[in-house]
């Protein structure tokens, strides 16, 4: 058995298709971090076989898949993004990547990754911008860090901790974490398919480079 985390916060119109996709996998535990859902989320997620947990107050993506970790069963525990970007077949690649390596992070951004609907051009630039960032003051040499799919190994996730930040730069946080404790973290290519309805802002983006320094020198 092996787990999925899915945080959301505010996906009513989105989180349907993904655990109708989702659920079907076998073997697999859904774990829905209700991240201070203001909307119909709840209502739409007790209509699957799935594990759910609630906050009322919003926790930020960080916070709430930290929070999926620690009721996760499974010998591989995988976090992925609400709106299914990562189709279910993919999703079973990773898992069966990360049976090799401590840490499986799948790339929109290696030559052999398949993205049949892609960002918008702006979102494209703020990415490649972000990762050159991340390489310059991290010394993180991957080509893409916040693709929303991510695989771990049971005892890895165990060693998560000294978090900085629980927003949308957690990704880069927890693999700088990760790497510094010597865990193997290994890239894979992905087919990716872009969905409408992001939740992130320019603020955001801004956000998530001030958090680079703060991985880094606090």
């Amino acid at each position: 058995m092996f787990s999925i985390v899915i945080p959301a916060h505010n996906e009513a119109t989105r989180i349907g298709k993904t655990l109708r996709e989702y659920t079907k996998i076998k073997d697999a535990e859904i774990i829905v971090v209700l991240n201070g859902c203001t909307d119909n989320t709840e209502k739409v997620v007790v209509n699957f076989d799935v594990k759910i947990l609630e906050f009322r107050k919003k926790l930020g993506k960080g916070r709430a898949i930290i929070e999926g970790f620690k009721v996760a069963k499974g010998e591989i525990i995988v976090f992925a993004d609400t709106d299914g970007s990562v189709p279910s077949e993919e999703l079973l690649k990773v898992v069966n990547y990360a049976k090799k390596y401590d840490v499986t992070i799948c790339s929109r951004w290696l030559k052999e990754s398949i993205i049949p609907v892609k960002q918008p051009l702006l979102r494209r630039i703020a990415s490649r911008a972000f990762n050159a960032a991340v390489r310059i003051i991290l010394g993180l040499k991957f080509h893409d860090t916040q693709c929303g799919c991510k695989a771990f190994k049971r005892d890895v996730v165990y060693a998560i901790n000294d978090i900085k930040t629980g927003g949308y730069a957690f990704d880069v946080d927890l693999l700088y974490n990760l790497k510094k404790k010597g865990y193997n973290i290994h890239e894979v290519p992905i087919t990716w398919i872009d969905r409408k309805g992001s939740k992130l802002k320019l603020i955001d983006v801004f956000e998530m480079f001030i958090s680079l320094f703060k991985i880094r020198f606090s």
